[in-house]
């Protein structure tokens, strides 16, 4: 059962759509949908159920990942009119000058391309040229199931991430990337950064209005799971330390960057007190802790209304 709805990017005069995203009136009609099936708990009400084990199954938290200041212009206003409070789950290195280079990939593509399909032309081609031999190791090794338990990708987004994530790494990834920026003067890298993430400020703010802080790592790693314990246990203390500095609090709650962590993850949580953890699926985690539990995309919430 998933008890919490995961939210990413909006929409609206300030912010570009791009996959996945939506617009305020959306966001309003999905809280008011949510609140006629399900009693949606402020993160403290979620928390004492978490601990009491007491959780039902009409009983949601709503959460939003990454410190996108799109959610603090589009969502927290409704939020606000409708007098919830929510999980707000932030990575720190934004917050140092250096910003998750894979939210700026993805601004990009949004920005510079009239759909995913196009991007996917184009870097599918520029990978082709510059390492030909990579697109035989995509045709032979493609698994067709690849991230079926998240439906809300499309089957061009499924084969990117299996491209991105698979056959490139983030190195690579990364480096084929910046050239396809560097060859856009139009991509001003300051502006599209500004535009991005909330400011330290702006965070303090969204914990003023009382909605929780929660851990989401420092550099948001695609694959936290598999760095060594070492790396993970750094990821974390950096990222507690920023938001008990700037917050003046002791963060609660965590959202696994990309949906990964592994055993040697949760005892790392564990070890630093928190008390509550969202994965980025549906199903229940392998370890039966209450740092994995099921969210649902918004993308599906969005699908049952429409279907309703």
């Amino acid at each position: 059962m998933a008890h919490g709805i995961m939210f990413h990017h909006f929409h609206s005069a300030g912010h570009s759509a791009r996959p996945g995203s939506i617009s305020d009136n959306q966001f309003d009609r999905m809280v008011g949908f949510l609140q006629k099936r399900f009693r949606i708990l402020s993160p403290e009400d979620f928390l004492i159920s978490v601990k009491r084990g007491s959780l039902q199954g009409n009983q949601i938290v709503l959460t939003f990942d990454d410190a996108l200041q799109s959610q603090a212009d589009v969502a927290l206003p409704v939020l606000s009119a409708r007098g919830i409070r929510a999980i707000f789950s932030v990575y720190s290195s934004v917050f140092s000058n250096k910003p998750d280079p894979l939210e700026i990939f993805a601004a990009f593509r949004a920005d510079f391309f009239r759909d995913f399909e196009e991007f996917w032309e184009r870097f599918f081609a520029h990978m082709g040229a510059e390492e030909p031999h990579k697109l035989k190791v995509l045709e032979e090794n493609y698994p067709a199931d690849y991230l079926a338990l998240f439906p809300f990708y499309t089957s061009a987004e499924r084969k990117f991430r299996f491209v991105r994530d698979e056959i490139l790494g983030p190195v690579r990834y990364a480096e084929l990337m910046w050239s396809l920026i560097q060859a856009t003067p139009s991509f001003i890298l300051d502006e599209v950064v500004s535009s991005l993430w909330m400011t330290k400020e702006g965070v303090q703010s969204v914990s003023h209005l009382g909605h929780s802080v929660g851990l989401h790592s420092h550099t948001h790693p695609t694959r936290m799971d598999q760095l060594p314990v070492a790396e993970q246990e750094d990821e974390y203390k950096t990222n507690k330390a920023w938001i008990e500095s700037e917050l003046n609090l002791t963060p609660q709650f965590v959202a696994h960057p990309c949906g990964r962590y592994s055993r040697e993850t949760i005892s790392v949580l564990e070890d630093l007190g928190v008390q509550a953890g969202f994965r980025s699926t549906l199903t229940s985690g392998p370890y039966g802790t209450v740092l994995e539990i099921p969210r649902e995309d918004h993308a599906n919430v969005i699908r049952e209304m429409e279907a309703g």
